[in-house]
């Protein structure tokens, strides 16, 4: 997480975790609960496999 995360405790009601991570549970994505508003802290290209994430471009795509 380059040194820094959100800390999911201090999410303001309309909000909630997108990703967590599987080795420390830090937050790595955050999602608003109606607004077409979300974040990653990861390169969605990347690896674990070829497709694991595309559909994170999929929702941006029917968002613009």
């Amino acid at each position: 997480n380059h040194g820094f995360a959100v800390d999911t405790k201090s999410l303001p009601a309309d909000w909630r975790p997108f990703f967590v991570n599987a080795n420390d549970n830090s937050n790595e994505g955050i999602i608003h609960t109606y607004k077409p508003i979300s974040s990653v802290q990861f390169h969605p290209e990347a690896m674990g496999g070829p497709t694991d994430t595309a559909f994170l471009f999929d929702i941006f795509i029917q968002r613009v």
